[in-house]
């Protein structure tokens, strides 16, 4: 395995570090670029990007793992561009760094939901690791949501009350979405025009690996399917990691997340 830091573009205003393997990467792979979970380093939540880059390398992937300008190390932009347009040509500017053909762009959380904007502006993108990304409520997402809160916040004291049973009973039927916008204050767009955005790109031949935790109270194994049903299914894989945590603190759910992606990788073709 090989690692060296990258300053970028020719300015050098990013900051990443390139994992690669020992041999030249298995032409039939791409590279792998991971995007910043919110605020946090390049490194990612306890670290996570970086074992998953070093594992990758040992199967022959290249990974890059960098910070978006004005997080991490690397430096503001200077150029006046708008948070989101800035945030689309920073990863464009890693992928120019990495070099490769073709790119799969990885990222958790806001991460996750930043690589479906660029692959949608850089037809480079050819598949996408989501993990818990945009997150939309449905009725079941709501039924889930609510009923976690019960049992794990000591709620369950008013699940009897009659205002408590309407709401789970109004939550509870099909799994039409309640609201178009996300959850909490990510930067989505409303679920119609991300399903739109996801069809336009599973058409495009984009492939995608969408990654729940049970760790999120909205998630649920068929959310992608309840949420966007009009995408192609062919070139999704959804995976539901039972008793992981957002941020996979317990290193068995590293576990499970690492080989999750490594056999998603390594039947590329």
């Amino acid at each position: 395995m090989i690692e060296r830091a990258l300053a970028f573009p020719a300015s050098a205003s990013l900051v990443g570090v390139l994992t690669a393997p020992d041999a030249a990467p298995a032409a039939a792979r791409p590279a792998v670029v991971w995007l910043n979970a919110g605020m946090l380093h390049r490194v990612g939540p306890n670290r996570l990007h970086v074992r998953i880059a070093r594992h990758l390398a040992t199967r022959g992937i290249t990974s890059l793992r960098f910070d978006l300008s004005g997080v991490g190390d690397s430096a503001p932009r200077r150029d006046g561009l708008p948070f989101r347009a800035a945030a689309v040509r920073d990863a464009q500017d890693a992928m120019d760094a990495v070099g490769a053909e073709r790119v799969v762009l990885a990222g958790i959380c806001s991460g996750a939901d930043l690589a479906c904007r660029v692959a949608l502006a850089d037809t480079r993108v050819a598949g996408l690791v989501l993990i818990d990304g945009l997150p939309y409520r449905t009725r079941r997402a709501s039924l889930h949501f609510a009923t976690t809160r019960l049992i794990h916040y000591g709620a369950w004291r008013k699940l009897f009350a009659p205002r408590a049973v309407a709401r789970l009973m109004r939550a509870g039927g099909p799994a039409a979405p309640t609201v178009s916008s996300g959850l909490g204050k990510r930067d989505i767009p409303p679920m119609a025009e991300a399903e739109t955005m996801l069809r336009t790109l599973t058409e495009r031949g984009v492939r995608i690996l969408a990654i729940y935790t049970e760790g999120r109270e909205y998630a649920y194994r068929r959310q992608f399917a309840h949420s966007f049903p009009s995408v192609r299914r062919d070139r999704v894989r959804v995976e539901y990691l039972e008793g992981a945590d957002h941020t996979f603190t317990l290193r068995a759910n590293q576990d499970r997340l690492v080989r999750t992606i490594e056999e998603w990788l390594t039947v590329w073709h």
